[in-house]
């Protein structure tokens, strides 16, 4: 599978847009300058990531919009700006983080995303209470790009909020400006 054979390369950061940032690439990590690719369905393959999907997937490292840490992890959502026209696709970008040592990390995928919300309404089903999983795992610090990339229309104008939760973690939430033309 092509997509799972890309080599591990240095990160580059680059920003280019709206999102804030807390800290420059030589600061950061070892694990977090490691960039092993994003993946993504289209129909029954996986296939690599949409390139503009890459450039929001890279920009994590940096970003100072992340979950909150608890029991050592954190979920982290991005998309590519916040402010969106009326039905326009906005693509969720989904990143599972662990900072303390002693945890394993499955990082091959796209896994499916469970426990996603937009306004407090569940958009994806709840996490089952038994996953299957038979692919690489590494061991933490590390983090994780490998989560099926969600996309969603919104008709409807005004703020709007999303989040992720898988059992007690939880997202960061993204408030998005969704506006008529």
């Amino acid at each position: 599978m092509k997509a799972f054979a890309q080599g591990i390369e240095e990160l580059t950061m680059s920003n280019g847009d709206d999102r804030k940032t807390d800290q420059d690439s030589e600061s950061l990590p070892p694990y977090l300058k490691q960039w092993r690719g994003l993946s993504m369905r289209k129909g029954n393959e996986i296939i690599e990531a949409l390139p503009e999907d890459v450039a929001v997937a890279t920009s994590y490292p940096t970003t100072n919009e992340k979950g909150e840490i608890a029991g050592g992890m954190r979920l982290t959502i991005l998309t590519k700006k916040k402010h969106y026209q009326v039905g326009e696709e906005i693509r969720v970008i989904h990143v599972m983080e662990i900072v303390e040592p002693g945890h394993e990390l499955f990082i091959m995928g796209p896994k499916p995303v469970y426990g996603e919300y937009i306004d407090d309404r569940p958009v994806t089903p709840p996490r089952p209470e038994v996953q299957d999983y038979d692919g690489v795992v590494l061991e933490s610090p590390n983090v994780d790009y490998n989560y099926d990339i969600t996309s969603y229309r919104i008709f409807e104008p005004g703020r709007h909020r999303i989040y992720w939760q898988m059992g007690e973690l939880r997202s960061n939430t993204l408030e998005l400006e969704i506006v008529t033309s």
